[in-house]
């Protein structure tokens, strides 16, 4: 994990005694003549060597440093100001060989030697001094006790008029050894320094050297108090690097007359031999801290390198060069850790350095958990924190051709011991499993430093930043470690863990299927029959059960939309909006204002807090077969992950025969399982569809329901034959009906003017009054009696089309099985709904039933009136279950022709014809009312004058036999239609 790119700066602590000591006799001050030479001050080229004592790889060796600057006589060119020398990286020092020096041991008694403890001895300092006369000196280097807050190290000699303590530094970049002298006082010129530092310091082979002291006086040479034992145990204090090959050091110095010029050198060494020598033998461990299936986990994961560091009279142990580390199949990225984190930018984790201040440089909310690094070269452990580096702008966390900028997720290690002025700080790559979730983190090229174990520890609760397997059973982490010794040789580690409890510390799912029980509730806000009201859908799943991958939605009967005036999301909309990130979606969406009709807020992740992202729904054109379709928009955003957008889009179906409305997912997108390698998680869905003026509750007040079919992932949400379907139901039911008015009107005509072969043709018209949405109820049932004058045609019911083809396409249907046509215009579609009425037959009825295919805007409607003949001849058309659906007018045309549906008994002109009406609405109301047919085109009757009627009358008359009956009305014509009898006068 993260931890493993710990940059171990604590090793660097290891050249610092070799670097300082150098750098202190750089440091030694030289006579200021006042005035600059005219020759240049540099490092004499060739003199500065680094050289150890062997060349074998991770040989605990004695190191030599030797330097010196061009001079005139015994003088140097320029006073000599500051110096500073690069030992190589890899060469490595330990601060737990031997004991320390106080300053005040160090500075003794006056004109005396150091007092400081030969056990505190790690070399010897060699050079010439220029004061009044050249002097030669050679005292012991002593390990001191840091007394500076961020030293990594200090070292001391004391030498005839010069006490010096050299601070130690690491160095960035490539955590070796730096050495710096700065502003050295202007007392004395040092010449052919020689530093030499010992890698096994309590070794008896360096008693003779441990106290001695020697000085040139008056061209006598002398050594005295060497012979001494350090009466400690032998521990190495130097190694050489664990891998082969040439390393380089360099140096720099400037002088008081030119400070802002540099002389500078480099020296090559090596090479390093032998590295099939060095041992490596790494571990792993990884303990969650949880044994609970899919609930939010922490995780502890150690590595550890055995050591030999203390062990004198072996070969170090190879430092590690690359880490991969794979944790178990099943623990997957918990998305609830998403909520309130941020990403720490390349900027804050530059601005981490071993003195900064909290607060300064990665934030707190990036914090993913703790490291823990362990060194034999250093007392104390390095303890730090481990942060989510800012996604795709971690580019030093390993950036790649599709991502040149770095990875979605990466992980910045920052561990500190201020006190010593020691960081560590590394990037690492996770790479997530496109397939599984399963998570990779990788660190390469690490500090060549050496670690005993680094402890990564990812913080547990409610939002620990993974989620455990979903079922219980064993799992295996593995960690691939590459040694500096053997690059070509990685070894591969592995610890085994398991999950042993369900969800809750419940039992294991049998059978190692997770249960697949989710809850649904969904409604109206408002139930108030026929009003506008939003509408919700909620589905819910606990953790350890399965994911859920797809659902289906049916409405209730009645609980419609209105469609007019909403423009379509277009195809070429919804396919930017699957390519736009999520930020873009929020701020800028894809699909138009207009055409949204609700938001969606979808909860993921495992345990009690999730993380939730929101979304859109909008209305869109034909899909998967339908000609309407629905686009859920969910911008997979949560704290600084970007994920994209989600967008599944469902065809919107409406059933032909009750008008309901079908959320249909079968064919859908489906809900996705994992997201560029992160296991999503899904576990609460919120739908609400809450347009103004959109959705219309019912206009009848039956219990009904909302059905819903939800489909789970089965044991592998990766496998879709694996999936499984449960279908639940949520009551439904509209309030306060009774105050919805019922007051359609209803006419009808027909023509006077018929035939035997054209038969007769029929016009029925129905409206509804103009008053505001939920103030009237929609028709449920209507039945009709046509007047006995208006008989079935027989032949034309014999032609009627088959069940079966109309089934498979009314078009297919016999022309003479069209006997009409039908138009309705309803309020919440753009378009009328139009189209033909046949007579269809379904085999065992005895009548055909009379079905009119409604269409328009996508929407077909297949309004069904059973036919039924009595024995007197009167046909009666019954639509039991008209769609709960508003209309303002419908008007249906059975017209005359060789295939009418209707035939004529007599002259319709010379009879009043009334048809028997029934109307019931959705809310239960009933008109009964006896409907006036009117005919058309009757010859219009004309207006006769009295004489003419007194004629007709008599000529009647004379019809009847002679007699008393002929003359009784003849007087009844003459005394009705007769002239008026004149008044008297």
């Amino acid at each position: 994990m993260g931890f493993m790119n710990s940059r171990f700066d604590a090793r660097r602590i290891g050249p610092f005694a070799l670097c300082v000591v150098v750098v202190l006799l750089g440091s030694i001050p030289a006579v200021s003549f006042g005035h600059p030479s005219e020759q240049p001050f540099e490092i004499i080229p060739g003199s500065f060597k680094f050289i150890p004592s062997t060349y074998q790889a991770g040989a605990h060796s004695d190191w030599t440093t030797t330097f010196d600057f061009a001079r005139e006589g015994s003088r140097t060119f320029n006073d000599l100001k500051d110096t500073t020398v690069n030992l190589p990286a890899g060469f490595t020092a330990s601060n737990t060989a031997v004991s320390t020096c106080t300053f005040a041991q160090l500075l003794g008694k006056i004109g005396g030697p150091a007092e400081c403890p030969v056990s505190s001895q790690v070399g010897t300092v060699s050079f010439e001094l220029d004061v009044s006369a050249p002097e030669k000196v050679k005292v012991p280097v002593f390990n001191m006790e840091v007394t500076s807050f961020g030293v990594t190290a200090e070292l001391g000699f004391k030498s005839p008029g010069l006490t010096q303590v050299l601070p130690v530094s690491i160095r960035p970049g490539d955590d070796g050894i730096t050495v710096t002298s700065p502003s050295i006082v202007e007392l004395g010129e040092p010449h052919e320094i020689v530093f030499k530092v010992w890698g096994l310091p309590a070794a008896s082979e360096h008693d003779p050297e441990r106290g001695l002291e020697c000085y040139s006086r008056g061209g006598v040479y002398g050594c005295e108090n060497g012979g001494q034992e350090a009466k400690i145990p032998v521990k190495p204090f130097l190694s050489n690097p664990t891998s082969c090959g040439m390393f380089k050091a360099s140096m720099s110095a400037d002088s008081w007359e030119a400070p802002t010029v540099l002389s500078e050198a480099e020296t090559e060494t090596g090479p390093i031999v032998e590295c099939e020598r060095v041992p490596f033998d790494p571990s792993v461990e990884a303990r969650p801290t949880t044994v609970s299936a899919e609930s939010p986990s922490g995780l502890e994961v150690s590595l550890a390198v055995s050591q030999t560091w203390d062990n004198p009279d072996t070969i170090a142990t190879s430092n590690v060069k690359d880490v991969k580390v794979t944790l178990p199949e099943g623990y997957t990225v918990n998305p609830a850790k998403g909520n309130g984190l941020v990403g720490c930018t390349p900027e804050q984790y530059a601005a981490e350095t071993a003195s900064s201040l909290p607060g300064v440089g990665c934030p707190g909310e990036s914090r993913l958990g703790t490291v823990v690094i362990r060194t034999p070269v250093l007392g104390e452990a390095v303890e730090g924190s481990v942060y989510l580096a800012q996604p795709y702008e971690n580019v030093s966390a390993f950036g790649s051709p599709e991502h040149p900028d770095g990875s979605l997720l990466a992980l910045y290690v920052v561990a500190k011991a201020p006190d010593r002025g020691i960081i560590v700080k590394t990037a690492g790559k996770v790479e997530a499993n496109p397939v599984t979730g399963q998570l990779t983190s990788t660190f390469q090229n690490l500090p060549a430093q050496p670690f005993s174990t680094v402890t990564f520890k990812l913080e547990q609760g409610a939002t620990a930043p993974l989620a455990s397997p979903p079922v219980c059973g064993r799992y295996v982490a593995q960690a691939v470690l590459t040694p500096f010794s053997a690059p070509e040789e990685p070894r591969l580690v592995t610890n085994e863990l398991g999950i042993e409890h369900g969800i809750g510390g419940g039992p294991c799912p049998a059978g190692g299927t997770p249960p697949f029980k989710p809850t649904v509730v969904s409604g109206t806000q408002d139930n108030d029959a026929g009003n506008y009201t939003p509408f919700y859908l909620r589905i819910v799943r606990n953790d350890g059960e399965q994911e859920i991958t797809k659902f289906t939605t049916i409405l209730p009967p009645g609980l419609t939309a209105n469609l007019t005036g909403i423009p379509f999301c277009s195809d070429a909309q919804i396919e930017m909006a699957r390519h736009a990130t999520g930020q873009q979606e929020l701020t800028a969406p894809s699909c138009p204002a207009a055409s949204e009709i609700g938001h969606t807020l979808v909860g993921a992740g495992v345990g009690e807090t999730l993380a939730w992202t929101p979304g859109k729904v909008y209305l869109a054109g034909p899909y998967n077969g339908s000609a309407l379709s629905i686009v859920s928009v969910t911008s997979a955003t949560v704290g600084p992950f970007d994920l994209g957008t989600v967008v599944i889009r469902f065809a919107l179906r409406i059933n032909p025969t009750t008008g309901q409305a079908e959320i249909d997912g079968t064919g859908s997108d489906p809900i996705p399982h994992i997201i560029d390698g992160i296991v999503v998680h899904v576990r609460d869905i919120h739908v609400y569809v809450d347009r103004s003026k959109f959705m219309i509750a019912p206009t009848s007040c039956e219990p009904m329901s909302i059905s819903n079919t939800i489909t789970g992932a089965g044991a592998d949400p990766a496998n879709p034959a694996d999936q499984q379907s449960l279908n639940i139901t949520t009551p439904f039911q509209a309030a306060d009906c009774s105050s919805l008015a019922f007051k359609p009107s209803f006419s009808v005509t027909t023509s006077g003017k018929t035939s035997k072969a054209n038969g007769a043709g029929l016009t029925v018209k129905l409206a509804y009054p103009s008053a505001p949405q939920g103030t009237q109820a929609n028709i449920h049932r209507v039945k009709v009696d046509l007047p006995k004058q208006l008989p079935s045609r027989l032949t034309t019911l014999q032609k009627a089309c088959t069940e079966q083809a109309f089934d498979a396409n009314p078009a297919s249907c016999p022309a003479a099985s069209v006997i009409g046509h039908a138009r309705a215009i309803t309020p919440i579609l753009p378009v009328p709904l139009e189209g033909p009425a046949y007579f269809v037959s379904h085999g065992g009825a005895k009548f055909p039933e009379l079905i009119m295919v409604l269409q328009g805007y996508g929407v077909t409607i297949d309004l069904h009136g059973e036919t039924f003949i009595s024995k007197q001849g009167v046909t009666s058309s019954t639509f039991a279950a008209v769609p709960d659906e508003p209309v303002t007018s419908f008007e249906l045309t059975l017209p005359q022709g060789p295939d009418s549906a209707l035939a004529a008994n007599g002259n319709l002109c010379a009879t009043k014809l009334s048809m028997p009406t029934e109307f019931v609405g959705q809310n239960g109301m009933t008109i009964h009312q006896s409907t006036s047919v009117t005919v058309t085109g009757c010859p219009k009757v004309k207006t006769l004058t009295r004489a003419q009627k007194l004629a007709a009358a008599l000529k009647a008359c004379h019809r009847k036999p002679r007699g008393a009956k002929r003359s009784s009305c003849e007087r009844a014509a003459r005394k009705k239609y007769g002239p008026p009898k004149r008044k008297k006068k």
